[in-house]
């Protein structure tokens, strides 16, 4: 009887200490399982907060690969991208107008772009190039093919100042729909300021107060062509009236040199 007790409470042990070790062993794979996972969701969670894609919008001119090299983001977090840089990197570009950023999980940025408009051709020198509404270089044009735009001619577009003043006028010229009917503007720059030639008439008009300039020149053009006299040049640049100076034909300038010449020969002969 001893001898079968013993047996069985020997049995029991074994069967005690294999529940205990299979315990045991549950207890730390469950651990071992719960600690896995908790790193990976953290490594996970981690990664959602890196920026993994860029999403644009409104890009006509740019492809996706531009942005991104303008940008040189390359996994940063998503925390700390500073908005305000990134905008004032991409607007450093004439092409692009307005920014708006956000990011979103998972690790996305997101941008809309407002593109600029080319609002004029500059020609310097022997190159041609557009130019936004800012008097910004664009992009030179490769083409004999351009666009009808307002020509600014002669201006050194690294100058700022000239550029903004001629730029001015070409927005009063558009409010005053002005452009859209003609065949031919070009806009250059002399000693006294800025000069138009549009369709053949030559327009001083100097600086500032462009609309009002040319509200005047409006009103007194249709009586120009009414009266059909060449015009040498239209001088807009005082306030209180406009100077209309005719354009003198050859052969009374040849009258009136000849006058001249007999005029000083008289003198002579008296002196």
């Amino acid at each position: 009887m001893r001898s079968k007790n013993n047996k069985r409470k020997s049995a029991a042990r074994r069967e005690g200490k294999l529940a205990f070790y299979v315990r045991r062993i549950t207890v730390f794979s469950l651990a071992g399982i719960l600690t896995v996972s908790a790193v990976s969701g953290a490594y996970f969670l981690l990664q959602a907060f890196y920026v993994r894609d860029i999403q644009i919008s409104g890009n006509n001119h740019f492809n996706k690969r531009d942005i991104e090299d303008i940008l040189n983001i390359r996994r940063e977090p998503l925390l700390n991208l500073h908005m305000k840089e990134i905008e004032e990197k991409l607007k450093r570009n004439a092409w692009i107008n307005k920014v708006s950023l956000r990011w979103q999980l998972p690790g996305t940025l997101i941008i809309k772009i407002e593109e600029a408009v080319p609002k004029a051709l500059l020609s310097f020198g022997e190159e041609t190039f557009l130019v936004n509404d800012d008097g910004n270089v664009m992009e030179k044009l490769q083409d004999a093919v351009t666009p009808f735009l307002p020509v600014i001619r002669g201006i050194d577009p690294r100058y700022k100042k000239n550029m903004s003043e001629a730029m001015k006028l070409v927005a009063a010229l558009a409010e005053k729909n002005i452009i859209a009917d003609r065949q031919f503007l070009e806009i250059g720059m002399d000693s006294y300021g800025l000069n138009v030639n549009i369709d053949g008439e030559f327009i001083k008009v100097g600086y500032g107060q462009y609309s009002e300039k040319f509200e005047k020149w409006l009103e007194l053009e249709p009586e120009l062509r009414k009266r059909g006299i060449p015009i040498q040049y239209v001088d807009l640049r005082f306030k209180e009236s406009v100077i209309v100076k005719p354009l003198i034909p050859e052969k009374e300038k040849d009258k009136d040199k000849e006058k001249k010449e007999k005029k000083e020969k008289k003198e002579k002969k008296i002196s």
